[in-house]
């Protein structure tokens, strides 16, 4: 499955791609098409140390937002605004010192390029902010046209067709630009929904497998039981009969128990399986000492097994005790069943003690906590310790 953030870098390195390629066509612009026709027109600018102070101060605004992509960094909440506003105000003081005559052309480098800059720094603010931002550099120069003096027809001819040529390839990038913008958005959030709907299969599968493992000791007790009282075999009036579905009963709260969040898992799975004890009129007391321990759930139900059996078969009351300290668990139970047949757990490290005498049964059953990754491990061997 994808890593959570894979979609992310992916629309992250796409939309990375786009200032790339950005600046490559701004650097291009500006070194490759407006410095040669301000070389070659220097001599016949009236002032030439204000065109290229203006060209120095065009280079410094590329040169930071470029230094800014190339290390990585956040660019300022102010730096679109700032740098849009610098290259207008930079355009209009290179334009001042031109004559009508050489607006639009050749001598008017600086209209090749300050377009490019609002189309770079307002990238991913919508293409409305770049248009807005061309239309007004147009706006400013056709005004400072005028006040130069109006061209002849001819010229003012050349110029619109300077001017559709050089605008329209700028108003292009800009639209092609957030075409990409919503094409990395689209595609993050198709890995997105790809990710959440593998997340949600693989989830799925694990709460079905669960569910398998959960009821599958289940099957071969309660199922086997339900189908022989469904088939006549097994009679409810039976006393073995009723103890075994009383004792299936405790199981499916204990399984129920299991799925619950709970602070103390086994002392919350115990007071399961207390319920059902007390619908058969036991009367079940519980102390609990000590604080909760971590415990797997395999180890949880080893603990209860036995308490289990001890109260379905107590006549009329139990207690139960749960001590935790000294790096072990220990879970007690006294019923007034003395002949009941106490199951031994099936895990390595668990110890159980019975003690037999005046009508009353102990029980006890421990579980060392260090060491063991939350209990014991599992398989056959259990240590047993009885006396009577």
């Amino acid at each position: 499955m994808a890593e959570p953030m894979m979609t992310e870098r992916i629309t992250t390195g796409m939309r990375g791609g786009l200032r790339v390629s950005g600046l490559v066509i701004l650097g291009a612009v500006h070194f490759g098409l407006a410095l040669p026709a301000l070389l070659v027109n220097l001599s016949s600018y009236e002032r030439p140390w204000i065109q290229l102070a203006a060209f120095s101060a065009l280079t410094l605004i590329l040169l930071a937002d470029a230094f800014m992509e190339a290390t990585g960094r956040q660019r300022p909440p102010y730096w679109a605004a700032a740098g849009t506003l610098a290259a207008l105000v930079t355009s209009v003081v290179a334009t001042s010192q031109l004559p009508a005559a050489y607006f639009l052309g050749t001598h008017h480098w600086s209209f090749l390029e300050v377009g490019w800059f609002g189309v770079l720094l307002l990238f991913g603010r919508g293409p409305g902010a770049a248009l807005a931002f061309i239309g007004c550099h147009l706006a400013l120069t056709l005004g400072q046209l005028t006040l130069a003096g109006l061209p002849t027809r001819a010229d003012a001819a050349g110029m619109g067709v300077s001017a559709v040529a050089v605008c329209a390839f700028q108003v292009a990038a800009a639209i092609m630009a957030e075409l990409l913008r919503n094409v990395a958005a689209a595609a993050g959030e198709t890995l997105r929904e790809q990710e959440r709907m593998r997340t949600e299969a693989e989830i799925s599968a694990r709460i079905h497998a669960d569910q398998r493992e959960r009821y599958r000791e289940l099957d071969d007790t309660a199922l086997p039981l339900l189908a022989g009282l469904a088939d006549g075999s097994l009679s409810a009036a039976d006393e073995e009969v009723r103890r075994r579905c009383g004792m299936e009963a405790a199981r499916l709260r204990r399984l129920f128990a299991e799925r619950d969040f709970a602070p103390d898992p086994l002392v919350h799975e115990l007071r399961a399986c207390i319920g059902e004890a007390e619908r058969y009129g036991v009367d079940v007391q519980l102390a609990v000492r000590g604080a909760p321990t971590g415990l797997a759930q395999p180890v949880r139900r080893a603990l209860t097994e036995p308490v289990l059996a001890a109260l379905l078969a107590a006549d009329r009351g139990a207690r139960v005790t749960v001590v935790r300290g000294g790096g072990a668990v220990r879970v007690g139970v006294v019923t007034d069943a003395p002949d009941t047949r106490i199951p031994w757990p099936t895990l390595r490290g668990l110890r159980v003690r019975t003690v037999r005498g005046e009508g009353r049964l102990w029980t006890e059953i421990s579980c060392p906590v260090e060491g063991t990754g939350g209990g014991a491990a599992a398989g056959p061997g259990a240590n047993r310790s009885a006396s009577v």
